[in-house]
């Protein structure tokens, strides 16, 4: 097996929070409607701490984010941050791959040990590359 890397974008990840920040924007205008549930003031503050949150997770992707993923026939290698500091992972090293669909989105985590585990997640790729990502690390898993 040749090595397959895999690349994230800071785009996926910008479109993806801008969605649920307009969404959740959206839901919170809506309910302003009703004057017994928000005030104004209120409205504006929920949508500003809102606004924080997504910010905050765009900020942590960019520190600590996995940027790029490469598989090859005996480790894994996850690079994060803005460093790019990688983490490789040997096959023996893996005592568990779950495989997860919540809310439109996929996500993998890596079981290293009791208390250790990588997660990655689709937010930051696009769905094709995670897709193919997603078949490449089941069939290497199952020839573990």
């Amino acid at each position: 097996m040749e090595k397959m890397s895999f690349q994230a974008n800071l785009r996926y990840v910008l479109a993806t929070d801008l969605a649920a920040f307009l969404l959740a924007a959206l839901i919170v205008l809506l309910a302003s409607r009703i004057r017994a549930l928000l005030s104004p003031l209120a409205v504006v503050i929920v949508i500003a701490a809102l606004a924080l949150v997504f910010a905050g997770d765009v900020a942590i992707w960019l520190t600590r984010g996995v940027r790029s993923v490469e598989v090859d026939e005996h480790s894994l290698t996850v690079y994060r941050g803005r460093d790019l500091k990688a983490k490789v992972i040997t096959r023996e090293e893996i005592t568990g791959l779950v495989i997860q669909r919540r809310f439109m989105r996929r996500t993998v985590t890596i079981r290293l040990s009791r208390l250790k585990a990588v997660r990655i997640t689709e937010e930051a790729f696009s769905p094709e590359a995670f897709s193919r990502f997603l078949s490449v690390l089941a069939g290497w898993d199952q020839r573990n």
